[in-house]
């Protein structure tokens, strides 16, 4: 026996009396808005009633900075693989390892309408990312 192979086994000994557990999970949440569809809404032109006309009722609206409204339409198409390690220790405890990897994304559009709710900015991308750029505390009127 190699001496590499005798030290494989060597590490490996203390995985005998472990268990390893193997994952493997696909989700897919919502369905994509057509960039054709999107396509056909013009900046400054169409309005809110056109947007849903032509995509459907959106998954978030909330208000944007000036009074605008901000549509989100967005899918989901998440993917997670993981790992899970857990080696019995001498004092009937267990020490434990896991690996995620979890691509979550929430993929798709908003849609940025001004005070009189006509179509002023469209984006495409991460929701969780254009959506920051959009919200605005709400204001208080004395």
């Amino acid at each position: 026996m190699s001496r590499s192979l005798r030290l494989a086994a060597v590490a490996l000994l203390p995985l005998l009396g472990s268990c390893v557990s193997f994952t493997y999970e696909r989700h897919v949440v919502f369905e994509p808005v057509s960039d054709a569809a999107v396509g056909t809404l013009v900046v400054g032109e169409s309005d809110v009633g056109t947007a849903l006309e032509r995509l459907g009722a959106p998954i978030y609206v909330w208000e944007g900075v000036d009074g605008a409204v901000v549509l989100g339409y967005g899918f989901e198409n998440q993917r997670e693989i993981g790992i899970n390690v857990s080696v019995p220790l001498i004092d009937n405890g267990n020490a434990s390892f896991d690996y995620d990897d979890v691509a979550k994304r929430l993929e798709g559009y908003i849609l940025v309408f001004d005070r009189d709710l006509k179509l002023h900015i469209v984006r495409k991308g991460l929701l969780r990312d254009l959506a920051l750029a959009t919200r605005t505390r709400p204001a208080f009127e004395d």
